[in-house]
This record gives structure tokens, sequence and C-alpha cells, in this order.
């Protein structure tokens, strides 16, 4: 599903560094994954990894409940903030996300080494902060 969604991850490879925990959305009938995302801890701090939906599922919420569920996720082992390397930054602003210059980024991303990247591929880095204990609650 993540290859079918364009992120960069490939069937062989590695388990991502520092990967904490994988979710994921089934349809409660059937059994069958709708969507997923990955929560990583690297470089002291809490990276979204990868959220994917299915094409024929999205539009119906589902990448909305994934990250809620990593930002709680990521609340709960103590973040008072979390990063992603965004392909679709307006999904991620409508979350709260804002984007930030790669100066001022932790090390999360090797977009410049992509082949795709200006190419098709215009990534953003962004960023979520709470500021009190009632934000990003599922």
């Amino acid at each position: 599903m993540f290859i079918e969604e364009g992120l960069e991850i490939e069937p062989d490879s590695e388990v991502p560094e520092g990967l904490l925990t994988c979710l994921e959305v089934k349809d409660t009938e059937t059994g069958q994954r709708l969507g997923g995302a990955s929560l990583v801890y690297d470089k002291d701090v809490f990276i979204l990894k990868t959220v994917a939906v299915k094409k024929e599922f999205q539009g119906r919420g589902l990448g909305r409940l994934l990250v809620q569920r990593a930002e709680a996720e990521a609340r709960k082992r103590g973040a008072q903030c979390l990063y992603l390397n965004a392909k679709v930054p307006e999904f991620y602003k409508k979350l709260g996300f804002e984007i930030i210059r790669r100066d001022d980024a932790p090390d999360i991303s090797d977009c410049q080494n992509c082949h795709r990247y200006h190419n098709g591929c215009e990534s953003e880095i962004m960023k979520k902060e709470w500021t009190n204990a009632g934000d990003s609650e599922v």
C-alpha cells in the first residue's frame, strides 16, 4: 500500500531506525487493510514516517484518524511535537501541522538525494507542536 501511494517503502526495505509502532485501519467486515501509518523516534525527535490510505477509501477520514492515532501515541510517549515529511502538505495543514524550513528541521528526510525531488515530488518538512494536554486527543 505504501508503494502504491508513492512512498519510498519497498517490500524488502529495512525496518526504519527507531520504529515505535505501526498503525492500521481495517474494514471491520472483511479485515482488509484500508490504511496504515508508522511512528518513529530517531535523532531525538518523533516522526510520523508514513501515512497511506488506499485510493478507493480516501476522503473518508481514515488518513485523519491515522494521524490522530499517531499523535496520541507520540504524546503518550512524551512527545511535545511531531515531525513529518509531507508529500501532500495541504492535508497536514488541515490537521494543524506547519511547514518549516529544511534548514530549521532535524535531519528526518533524504529527499534531496531522491530522483523524484524537484521532479514531480515537492515534499515539505512539517511540524506540529502541542500547547496543552487537551490537544490531539483521539
